[in-house]
């Protein structure tokens, strides 16, 4: 698993500040995405469920505006994990779940 290389091929909104996502590699799950309203003012346009669920795709990155996107592979991250972790337990995560052949060169 690289989640530095991670994309996207689908991402749509569910009830509530949930999103639908699968990967290229076929990988889907379902993920509350509530706790990154509180995360400080760069996410606070997605408390308008209205912007919320305007999320598209560019290049296999969710974007919102010019603004506001997500890392894929801290998506990845999370929705293996099950819930939104902070940036220490992502950076963790990422970390005992790569593999070193799938390293960034």
């Amino acid at each position: 698993m690289n989640y530095f290389t991670e994309k996207l091929t689908k991402m749509e909104p569910a009830p509530g500040y949930r999103v639908r996502v699968q990967f290229e590699d076929g990988f889907k799950a379902e993920l509350d995405l509530s706790p990154l309203l509180d995360e400080g003012p760069i996410f606070a346009p997605l408390r308008d469920p209205a912007f919320f669920g305007a999320v598209q795709l560019d290049r296999g990155v969710p974007v919102w505006s010019d603004d506001v996107d997500l890392s894929p592979g801290s998506l990845r991250a999370w929705a293996e994990a099950g819930r939104v972790l902070s940036v220490e337990e992502t950076d963790e995560w990422v970390a005992r779940n790569s593999h070193p052949a799938a390293s960034v060169a």
